[in-house]
C-alpha cells in the first residue's frame, strides 16, 4: 500500500507541473537593418535561427571615404567573434558582409550590433538589433 501512495503522488505531482520543466522554445526570425552616415549607407539582414547562430548579410557603400561594417553578437555577459566586410571606396562597388555569429549558451545570439567604420577604424554610425526590432545607437 505505502509504494501504491508514493507512486500516486508522484503521478500526481508531474501531472500538475512539478516535473522537468519544458526546454524553452526560441523561433527563428529575419530582422532587416539599415543605416547611414551622410550618403554612405548600409542595409542587410540578420536571421537569428532557433539554435545559437545568427547570420548577416550586408551591402556597404561608401559615398566620401571608406567605409566597412562590422558585427558581433551578444547574450548577457558572453560575445561571440568579430566579423566585418571589406573596405567599400567612394566611386567603387559596393562591398557585402557575410557571416556567422555563434553563442554556444542558452538563447544562443539575442542581440547583433552593427557599426559603419571609416578608413581610420573611427566607428561613425551604430546599432543593435534582437528578434524584435533594430536601434540606433549613434
Amino acid at each position: 500500500m505505502r509504494k501504491s501512495l508514493m507512486v500516486l503522488v508522484v503521478a500526481a505531482m508531474a501531472a500538475i507541473g512539478f516535473a522537468a520543466p519544458a526546454q524553452a522554445t526560441v523561433n527563428a526570425v529575419d530582422m532587416p537593418f539599415g543605416m547611414a552616415y551622410g550618403n554612405s549607407t548600409t542595409t542587410g539582414e540578420i536571421h537569428f535561427t532557433d539554435g545559437y547562430t545568427a547570420s548577416v548579410s550586408g551591402t556597404v557603400h561608401a559615398a566620401s571615404g571608406a567605409r566597412r561594417i562590422c558585427a558581433y553578437g551578444v547574450n548577457g555577459s558572453t560575445t561571440s567573434g568579430l566579423i566585418c566586410s571589406p573596405y567599400a571606396y567612394a566611386g567603387g562597388p559596393n562591398t557585402t558582409l557575410t557571416g556567422s555569429l555563434n553563442i554556444p549558451k542558452p538563447g544562443g545570439v539575442v542581440r547583433v550590433y552593427i557599426t559603419m567604420y571609416d578608413e581610420n577604424n573611427s566607428g561613425l554610425a551604430r546599432l543593435y538589433c534582437t528578434r524584435s526590432g533594430c536601434t540606433r545607437e549613434y
